[in-house]
C-alpha cells in the first residue's frame, strides 16, 4: 500500500517519478505488482439477493480501481464496461463479467510483473442465487489476494496540496 504524500513541493513529481522507475528496474520479485493496492474488497460475504448485489457493486468499484493502478502496475489495463448490479439478473452479468475479465488480467504480464496463477477463480458461472453468492464469495477472496501480492514496503504517491 503506497505511502501518500501531498505534494507542497515541487520537486516531489520528480522524486515519486524516479523512486517508481528504480522500482522498476529491481522489479516486483516474485510478487505481482510492485505495489499492494489501496483498496480491497470488504463488504460481507453473499448470502442472500441484497448482500450479493452489495458485493457484486463493492467487487465492481475495487477491480475497476485496481485495473486502472499505475502505482503497482507495469500499466492500465482497460476497464470493461460492467454495470451495477440492482436485481439478481444484473448481479448475474456483472459478477459473469469480472470473473471473465479477471481471470485474463491477473494472467497478464503485459499488467503485471509476474503472471498470477494462483489466484483464479474457478466456480463456474452464475446461473441463480445459490450458485451468484458462491461465485462472488470467491471473486472477492481471489482479488483480495492478487492485489496484495508485492514487495515489502511501499511506493510513494502524490496527492493534491
Amino acid at each position: 500500500m503506497a505511502t501518500r504524500l501531498r505534494n507542497t513541493f515541487a520537486l516531489l513529481t520528480q522524486i515519486v517519478a524516479g523512486l517508481k522507475v528504480l522500482a522498476e528496474r529491481i522489479g516486483a520479485g516474485a510478487s505481482f505488482h510492485l505495489d499492494a493496492s489501496d483498496k480491497t474488497v470488504t463488504a460481507a460475504d453473499a448470502s442472500s439477493l441484497a448482500t450479493s448485489i452489495t458485493l457484486a457493486n463493492q467487487v465492481k468499484a475495487v477491480y475497476e480501481d485496481h485495473l486502472a493502478s499505475t502505482a503497482g502496475h507495469k500499466l492500465a489495463d482497460p476497464a470493461p464496461a460492467l454495470v451495477v448490479a440492482s436485481t439478481l439478473a444484473t448481479g448475474i452479468t456483472l459478477a459473469n463479467a469480472i470473473k471473465a475479465d479477471y481471470n485474463t488480467h491477473r494472467a497478464s504480464t503485459t499488467y503485471h510483473y509476474n503472471a498470477d496463477a494462483t489466484n483464479v477463480v474457478t466456480s463456474a458461472d452464475a446461473t441463480d442465487q445459490t450458485s451468484l453468492n458462491t461465485l462472488l464469495n470467491e471473486i472477492k477472496v481471489d482479488l483480495n489476494a492478487h492485489m496484495a501480492s508485492a514487495p515489502a514496503g511501499a511506493l510513494l504517491r502524490l496527492d493534491p496540496a
